[in-house]
């Protein structure tokens, strides 16, 4: 039975309570809708903020990361720089004091014989191996050899300034002899006993004289800085 009122007797609206409670339905499922939308909308955008919020620290740590690992990596390139840079300077230094040593041992023996070869360096030189000879050699019977520039003059003083009186009142004995290979300075000896003050004696503590001749040339060379 279909019941439809007009007029003044009859209402405005939905034509029956099925069209009502329909409009009703479909309000509340719109409604619905919307809040959920809303709630999802929200959630979406949460998720959204926690997700770049994740971003940002993941990043700012990678950053951190990835300067700690760039600023190691510089220290270490640096390290390894500096180790090459001292390692490239000693070595220079290394053969610049092989060269100077070498031209050290190339020079010296034409030194000493020009040396030699000075009557007053000559001389000198004698006396300072008989004081050495007298401290170090305890036989009072000596042999000296010598090469063979000596004049007798020579010879003779060699003689009276190694034969006087010594410690205790006793004299030295002295024999000569020449030997063709001293081309400087004497060797002296006695029994069981030997001081080589001849070029090649003087040369044979090689590592003692480089030393020596090193810390007298950078003592030399800094003065001249």
């Amino acid at each position: 039975m279909n019941v439809q009122g007009t007029g003044a007797d009859g209402f405005d609206g939905p034509a029956s309570i099925l069209d009502a409670q329909v409009d009703a339905m479909s309000q509340r499922v719109s409604k619905d809708r919307d809040s959920r939308c809303a709630q999802l909308r929200t959630g979406a955008e949460g998720q959204a903020r926690d997700i770049l919020r994740s971003a940002r620290k993941e990043a700012r740590a990678n950053v951190h990361e990835a300067v700690a690992r760039e600023r190691k990596l510089g220290e270490q390139a640096l390290r390894q720089a500096q180790a090459s840079a001292l390692l490239a300077e000693r070595q220079r230094a290394q053969q610049e004091t092989r060269a100077l040593l070498q031209e050290m041992w190339a020079a010296i023996t034409g030194v000493l014989e020009s040396r030699w070869a000075d009557p007053a360096h000559r001389k000198a030189w004698v006396q300072a191996a008989i004081r050495q000879a007298k401290t170090l050699l305890i036989g009072r019977s000596w042999r000296i050899e010598h090469d063979a520039g000596w004049s007798q003059e020579e010879l003779g003083e060699l003689v009276q300034l190694v034969s006087g009186k010594g410690e205790g009142g006793s004299a030295y004995e002295v024999a000569l002899a020449c030997d063709r290979g001293i081309r400087a300075g004497v060797r002296i000896s006695t029994v069981g006993a030997c001081l080589d003050a001849t070029v090649a004696g003087l040369l044979v503590s090689r590592a003692q004289i480089e030393s020596e001749f090193l810390a007298q040339y950078l003592a030399l060379a800094k003065r001249h800085e």
